[in-house]
């Protein structure tokens, strides 16, 4: 019988061995052997602490699943054209892990959101400890939906549990396309999960307030862009500008 090979990003840089914690792993090797004997035997064999902070590290951003690893987008590279200056304060103040715990960058295609969000990411990883996650939505979502598939290798529960331990997550393209009520429904919960825990979430979106009510619904607009202040969740910024790429941006 063929199996699916370990994933990349589950691959000790150090031992060689496996990260068994990852989803993919523990349902490839559990489908193997459930016994759990070649689960035992994949893990990681890094035995002193030094090589297992080396490991520790190299998974961090292994498993951020950043884009642009040849040509990184940071703060530093950002172009700070005019109508950015807020949601560049308001991007760095959350990546140095102050204010609200939910940040939402509005603005039309090519006015830098995922850049931001790519380099809150790399902020957060660069400074802290912290685990970091970045998606696009839509490709989540399908991530989701596949584990409904005959053969998924993974349970929704356990990957969905993954995602939620990642200290800061980052989701691209909110809304990019419209989703069954399924998806809204799934996505409504993650997030929800995620602010009632207090757990650091970005997003990036080209949807207003009667957008999002409209293809996302009443629940997840409401959460997103409330507006009593005492409330507090979430740091909301429009970017003005127009698409920063046409004039030799990123």
């Amino acid at each position: 019988r063929r199996f699916d090979p370990l994933p990349d990003d589950s691959t000790c840089p150090v031992c060689g061995y496996f990260d068994i914690n990852h989803p993919d792993v523990r349902a490839i090797l559990l489908a193997r052997d459930p016994t759990k004997v070649l689960l035992s035997r994949a893990q990681c064999q890094c035995k002193s602490l030094a090589a297992k902070a080396e490991r520790d590290e190299l998974f961090r951003w292994e498993q951020s699943n950043l884009p642009h690893k040849a040509d990184p987008r940071t703060f530093a590279s950002f172009q700070q054209n005019p109508g950015l200056a807020e949601a560049i304060t308001r991007a760095k103040r959350f990546a140095g892990l102050q204010g609200p715990r939910t940040l939402v960058l509005l603005g039309e295609t090519g006015t830098g959101k995922s850049h931001l969000l790519e380099a809150i990411g790399r902020h957060v990883l660069g400074a802290t400890g912290w685990s970091v996650r970045y998606d696009q939505v839509t490709a989540l979502l399908d991530r989701f939906r596949s584990t409904y598939s005959d053969g998924a290798r993974e349970s929704l529960d356990d990957l969905i549990a993954w995602h939620q331990r990642r200290m800061v997550v980052l989701l691209d393209d909110l809304g990019a396309n419209a989703g069954t009520d399924w998806a809204v429904e799934r996505l409504t919960s993650f997030l929800d999960e995620r602010m009632r825990m207090g757990y650091w979430t970005a997003l990036a979106t080209n949807l207003d307030a009667g957008e999002m009510q409209a293809a996302l619904g009443d629940r997840l607009a409401s959460r997103l862009f409330q507006t009593n202040p005492e409330v507090g969740e979430v740091s909301r910024c429009t970017l003005l500008a127009g698409d920063y790429r046409v004039r030799g941006g990123r």
